[in-house]
Formats: C-alpha cells, structure tokens, sequence
C-alpha cells in the first residue's frame, strides 16, 4: 500500500453548496523572515470529524497559514451510475473551489484514477459496481467529467493520476496503459479549456527511490510517459525511516535530476505518534516540516502540500474497518491535534510560512 489521499475528499465534500457565507479577505502575512521561499504552501482540506460548521471553521484557520489547497477526489461513481446529473455534481466541486479561493488561496485540483489508499486498484466505489475503466463507457465517463471539471473551476493545477509510478511497478499493465492513454489524450484538452492550469500526474518518492525493495521498472523513464507541464510528488517518509534525519539529501533531487520539469509536493507527511507502520512523535513531526522545507529548497518546488491540516477522528468518519485499519496509520498527521491544539510542527510550518514567496513562473 503506497498512499493515501482519500482524506481529501472526506472534509470537502461536506463543504458543497456553502460557499454563500461571503468572501473572507485574503491573509496578510506577518512580517517576512528568511530566505525567500520558491514554493506555496497549503493542505487538503478537512476536519477531525464530519461537522459542518468545524470545518467552514477551520478553513478560515488554514487560510491564516497557506496560499494553495487540493482537493483530491475520484469521480463519484456511485453517484453517476445512479444516473445523478454529472452537470449539477461538477457545479458542487465548483461551489468548494469558490469557497476556497474566497479565502485567498489557490487551486490544485487532482482527478484521482485509483484507489486513494491502495495505488494498485481502481476506486473502491467503482469496484463495489463491478465496473472498469478498462470499459470504454466508464472510461469516456471519466473522460467527460475531467473535461468539465477542468471549464468549470480552472485550478492552477490540474492532476490526471496519483502516484502513478506505483501501478506501473506493483499493478496491473494494462490499466496503467489505460491510463497513461487517457492523461495524454486529456491534457491537450485541458490546456484548451483552462488555459492557466498546469497539468501534472504525481510519483510516489518513496517507491522511486526503492524504499520498498528492488524496482521492477525505472520510475524515473517513466515521466517520459506523460504530457505534463509539472510532475507532482508524494512522499509518505515516516513509513522508511525512524527519524526525519534520515531522509537522504538527494530524496528530491533524483526526480529534479530526470526531468526539467518543475516540481511539486501534493501529498505528505510523518505522524505526531507510533503507528502499526512506522514511529512518529512530536518532535520528529516538528522536524520532519523543517527536513523537507531543506529538501524542497534544494529542488526549487513550487508547491508544498501536505495530506491533512488536522489530526482525524478515525471513528468518527465511519469507514468499513479494513479503510478504517490502513487510514489509522495517517490519524496523526495533521498539525493540530483533534481537539484543535496546535502542535510543535505548526510552529515550524508557521516560520517556514513567514519566508517571503518568491515569484512563481
């Protein structure tokens, strides 16, 4: 199991259809301090449990300390193959970018392929119908709502595929040349109906580098596949090593050194507590922040964006237990805990804030 982005959705979904409460004035960051920083920073938006008003909250909170969000999400199979309108579904996740962007940040938008808590398989609810996107009716349904999404809220970035580079080592071929076909069929198409967004696909770091065993295929050719304007990165470190100091310097620059592609962290993270997968405490969080603050600078990203704002209420978002089980290594993650305090990580991400935006082209 590589990553994990599911968590994405489970807070921004909730917040459709309320975006009404009027336009909060974007942040004004306190005096600068450092060197200036090449990339903007943000989160996937959420909550510790599914409540409404804690969320719309929290947005506000997290508006004080990023300039960028993501909002990550398969499409929402249950509900097309139902036969809800796909227009007024689009229109939802056009009303949660309005909300976020009143808020003074900008936009990455990534149409998730597959399973955000296992890379190897399709989404679970598409699965549970006993459909493929291997079907060429599913396919060219996937096709159409990347289409719409794309005309309706123009993100900065746009993603095609999450840590793609872990099907192609560890999943099905055919799916992943599915998938490669479609994201260069697609980003033409983007380009052309928002022309601001860069489109990416992202890479599992971890996997790249062989932190889970020998590699059946070179991850980094792999970029080559793909018309992109960006590559993504997602980097789960605390699964390899027992302390952000180990993260080798070059953890970034294998990917900066196989392409000329700017680069982008969407996804990651190290948690505030032991996990069945690894350690944590809130020392190493803390020191993690500042590791790949380090690393990122070394790459000039533009983007450093974490899974989750705020540590979750595993029991409280009423998962099946085998999601539940996998999502409880990535409970501890966020930089306030679930009662809201803050922890010695968002001290580090406060002064890391704090560093002057250099222009990003």
């Amino acid at each position: 199991m590589q990553s994990h982005s599911v968590l994405g959705s489970v807070g921004l979904l909730l917040l459709i259809g309320c975006s009404s409460g009027g336009p909060t004035p974007p942040t004004v960051n306190p005096p600068a301090a450092g060197p200036p920083r090449s990339f903007r920073m943000g989160w996937a938006m959420g909550a510790p449990r599914p409540d409404l008003e804690l969320i719309l909250a929290l947005a506000d909170s997290m508006a004080q300390v990023s300039e960028i969000a993501i909002i990550q999400q398969s499409v929402p199979w249950t509900e097309l193959l139902a036969g809800a309108p796909m227009d007024s579904l689009v229109q939802d996740r056009g009303n949660i970018a309005d909300f976020l962007r009143a808020k003074g940040l900008q936009i990455i938008f990534l149409v998730d392929p597959l399973d955000g808590l296992d890379r190897r398989k399709e989404p679970p609810e598409l699965v549970d119908l006993g459909r493929s996107l291997l079907e060429p009716p599913i396919r060219a349904m996937h096709e159409e709502w990347v289409r719409r999404i794309a005309q309706t809220i123009q993100p900065e970035y746009f993603g095609l595929a999450s840590e793609i580079n872990t099907l192609a080592a560890r999943g099905d071929q055919t799916l992943y040349t599915t998938i490669r076909d479609m994201v260069n069929g697609l980003a033409p198409e983007i380009r052309q109906r928002s022309p601001g967004s860069k489109v990416f696909v992202s890479f599992q770091v971890d996997e790249a580098n062989g932190a889970f065993g020998p590699e059946p295929v070179d991850n980094f050719t792999l970029i080559d596949d793909f018309d992109i304007d960006v590559l993504g990165l997602s980097s789960y470190p605390v699964f390899v090593f027992d302390d952000p100091a180990q993260i080798p310097d070059n953890w970034f620059q294998t990917f900066d050194q196989a392409t000329d592609l700017p680069l982008l962290l969407v996804e990651g993270g190290w948690s505030s507590t032991p996990t069945a997968r690894g350690s944590g405490s809130p020392e190493q969080q803390a020191a993690f922040v500042a590791r790949f603050e380090t690393l990122l600078d070394g790459v000039n990203a533009e983007a450093f964006v974490m899974l989750t704002f705020t540590d979750l209420d595993i029991a409280a978002l009423g998962l099946p237990p085998d999601r539940a089980i996998t999502l409880a290594n990535f409970a501890h993650m966020g930089i306030l805990d679930t009662d809201l305090r803050r922890k010695p990580a968002y001290a580090e991400w406060e002064r890391i804030f704090q560093r002057p935006l250099a222009r990003i082209p």
